[in-house]
């Protein structure tokens, strides 16, 4: 990737970085608190496994973004590997949550689209750089999936820290 393409990303790439780290850790302290809550309820610990998944996304992906000098092809393949594990550990949440009558027919219901909106923008994002040689906006829209990824990784983490305990 000529570094024209990264040009003024730096910034929002160490940001971005630091940001989903520190976001990670305070899921996973939020796990450790209450990890016997996360272990009796079925389905929690694959919520748990997606918030942490997409933050290391967030954190992988944003340090993809500083190695200098890749061709636009080359790191779009690289961030579909972050992407493709986060979306392997929505898809097994999400899959456990729909089987699970207790859990609320709207949050069923909306978890689907809140996944899909958060992940595609990056998968997008990646295909641009592999087949339009980073035309189109490409790090734009991974931008906007990974802003979206921090959100919906911190209403994981809500329901981890505060609604498993109600």
């Amino acid at each position: 990737m000529d570094d024209a393409l990264t040009a003024g990303w730096t910034d929002f790439a160490v940001a971005l970085a630091g940001a989903g780290a520190a976001l990670a850790g305070l899921v996973m302290v939020a796990i450790s608190v209450n990890i016997k809550e996360i272990l009796a309820l079925p389905g929690v610990t694959a919520r748990a496994a997606a918030a942490v998944g997409s933050l290391v996304l967030v954190v992988g992906t944003a340090a993809l973004l500083l190695m200098p000098g890749q061709p636009a092809p080359v790191l779009g393949v690289e961030l579909l590997l972050p992407a493709a594990l986060a979306i392997a550990l929505h898809a097994v949440s999400l899959v456990k949550r729909m089987r699970q009558a207790a859990v609320p027919r709207f949050s069923r219901v909306i978890a689907i689209p809140i996944a899909v909106v958060q992940l595609l923008p990056v998968v997008f994002g990646a295909l641009l750089l592999i087949f339009a040689d980073g035309g189109a906006g490409a790090l734009h829209w991974v931008a906007a999936g990974l802003l979206l990824t921090i959100t919906g990784s911190m209403l994981d983490a809500w329901v981890l820290m505060v609604e498993i305990l109600r």
